[in-house]
């Protein structure tokens, strides 16, 4: 079967019996017991509609998609986004296409809902608005709007095979799996999965249109292997952050979701767990692409991108052969002079999270040293709060000129 009924199971249980109660988490639970299943419903029911009204989708070619990979915090929202805005180059996923209209009828219908809803003076898109301007407040660490490029690793909620999953929950032994996914988990069930997101792709490209497909997904990165043998010729951006930032900056990121959710955190597990995620996050990559014509992929660090993200992108066009159109040489000046005005709010104690830079640094050193990062500073251990530069960076992308939208498709 598609979808792994197996995997949704066993995270039910595993999950009611881990939870905190709490009136709040009352209806988180609530809202995945009853809406979840309704609105998988729904999105099943849309993909099983397209096989019959939009066959022709099957025959779509993916050519040459472009995928922007690396650890969690390393900059890879900032550079989707940004290369996002090339709509004559790339087409990718925005979050609402991801959650709630992977299918090609969906996407009709909720382009016909946002046109009515435009003629109404667009009142299911104000509250839209409010919604995520309220969360946003409270979450600081990476900016989410249905409207805005996501990572589509979130597909694979709808066969519950997604990293995410376990990792949000908080339940780690049902993360495990999917962080060494090109050696911990069945060929049978590496192509069960790469199929179902190879489909979705061809939905995309068959309703939207365009030629070259752009995903940002960190959640890739222990799957190249796999995503090679699917896209034998996809072009690969691997984002490489100094592990001293981005592991204890995500492990401050995964304390929130699981404060949200309810899942006990006491103790160094989302520590070490995460520490052994990136370290395999950084060599895995560096082992699969090494096998790559050069032409093929590229490894950007993060402090040129956040630096200099004309500069780096030039570089990137000028490695896989893509042309920059005067429009999008326009974007990306703009872009590059308003990344230098950015300052995050998200700061985060690295000793408290218990991640000392000096244990970072000791277990993940042949990464600082094959990607040539600094080693911890004298003052390191003794600074109380560190100011994270750019949370992902999506909040340097101008809103103004974002793709089109659920009302707007």
């Amino acid at each position: 079967m598609i979808a792994s009924l197996r995997n949704l199971l066993r995270f039910t249980v595993h999950w009611l019996a881990a939870f905190r109660w709490s009136p709040r988490r009352v209806v988180i639970i609530a809202a995945f017991l009853v809406g979840f299943p309704i609105l998988e419903l729904l999105i099943w029911s849309g993909l099983l509609a397209d096989e019959v009204l939009y066959p022709g989708y099957r025959r779509r070619k993916v050519r040459g998609p472009l995928f922007i990979v690396g650890n969690f915090r390393s900059g890879t929202t900032f550079l989707h986004r940004l290369l996002s805005m090339d709509s004559g180059q790339f087409t990718t996923m925005e979050m609402w296409e991801i959650l709630f209209t992977p299918s090609i009828v969906g996407r009709r219908i909720v382009g016909a809902m946002g046109r009515l809803d435009a003629m109404l003076g667009r009142p299911l898109g104000r509250l839209r608005s409010r919604v995520e301007r309220r969360w946003q407040r409270q979450n600081v660490m990476h900016k989410v709007s249905l409207r805005e490029p996501e990572e589509d690793d979130y597909l694979l909620l709808h066969i519950w095979s997604a990293l995410t999953t376990g990792l949000s929950a908080g339940l780690l032994d049902e993360a495990a799996p999917y962080v060494r996914f090109d050696g911990a988990l069945p060929a049978r069930e590496r192509r069960r999965i790469m199929a179902f997101y190879r489909r979705c792709l061809q939905r995309h490209l068959h309703a939207r249109g365009g030629d070259r497909y752009l995903a940002k997904n960190p959640a890739l990165t222990p799957k190249l292997a796999t995503l090679l043998e699917a896209f034998p010729d996809a072009k690969v951006i691997n984002l490489v952050r100094t592990p001293l930032e981005a592991v204890p900056s995500f492990v401050s990121m995964m304390e929130f979701s699981w404060r949200v959710v309810g899942a006990p955190s006491e103790g160094p597990a989302l520590g070490d767990f995460i520490l052994d995620m990136a370290g395999h996050w950084y060599r895995h990559p560096t082992e699969v692409l090494a096998d790559l014509p050069e032409e093929q992929h590229i490894t950007i660090r993060y402090d040129d991108l956040v630096g200099d993200p004309d500069s780096v992108v030039r570089a990137i066009y000028e490695r896989f052969g893509f042309e920059i159109s005067p429009d999008f040489a326009a974007v990306l000046h703009a872009e590059s002079e308003r990344s230098r005005d950015f300052n995050s709010r998200h700061a985060y104690d690295a000793t408290d999270l218990g991640l000392p830079p000096e244990r970072i640094a000791g277990e993940l050193a042949d990464v600082l040293a094959r990607f040539g990062f600094p080693g911890p500073s004298p003052t390191s251990a003794t600074t109380a709060r560190t100011q994270d530069p750019d949370p992902d960076g999506g909040a340097a992308v101008s809103v103004e000129q974002q793709h089109l939208g659920p009302s707007e498709a």
